[in-house]
């Protein structure tokens, strides 16, 4: 006897809920993707563009602290930054911009910086990061100096499909660019520093 019945139908909404969900969670699966310190630093172009603000006082005048607040990336799936990266990051960054003195340890002030939080959706599709950055700018001095400026800032970063069609590299790029606009955001505010030349 054949059985004439008809084949079961994905046009259901929920089979196809499901559907896409299965397929998320395979797109998902051991894809871990770090953010890469390049690519978080400060690019070229706008290295150019702060240079021009900031003070001559802070030019090659900048130890960098350890950086604190690096997480590595789960190898199942996301997208963090970790310690070296951070440090990575930030070097390249002040080095772009000509802040890092020639002799390590020889800055006039010296930068502390503590990554305080990394916010990024549970589902990396589109997704929107935000970071969290405590800054603080100390002149040197041997009992510890006077801190010149400390705030923590805030910023955000969405990727899309334009930017990959892997949600997991989404995720990434939108870590790194969060990373670069918050370290943007915090020349910017040095560069309207009443500093002595």
């Amino acid at each position: 006897m054949i059985d004439r019945r008809p084949a079961p139908s994905i046009r259901s909404p929920r089979l196809a809920l499901l559907a896409a969900a299965a397929c998320a969670c395979a797109a998902l699966a051991g894809c871990g993707s770090p953010a890469r310190p390049l690519e978080s630093s400060l690019t070229d172009m706008d290295s150019l563009q702060l240079r021009s603000w900031l003070s001559p006082a802070l030019r090659r005048n900048i130890d960098l602290l350890p950086v604190q607040g690096g997480e590595e990336t789960s190898r199942w799936w996301g997208s963090r930054i970790n310690a070296m990266t951070l440090n990575q990051t930030y070097q390249e960054s002040l080095r772009r911009l000509g802040l890092m003195p020639d002799v390590p340890d020889t800055g006039r002030y010296q930068l502390k910086v503590e990554m305080l939080a990394l916010a990024q959706p549970n589902v990396p599709i589109a997704p929107e990061v935000a970071v969290s950055v405590r800054y603080t700018l100390t002149e040197r001095a041997a009992g510890g100096g006077n801190v010149i400026y400390q705030r923590v800032l805030r910023t955000t970063q969405k990727a899309g499909i334009d930017d990959s069609l892997n949600p997991t590299e989404q995720l990434r790029i939108a870590t790194e660019s969060a990373l670069r606009n918050n370290i943007a955001e915090l020349m910017r505010e040095l560069a309207s520093l009443p500093l002595p030349n």
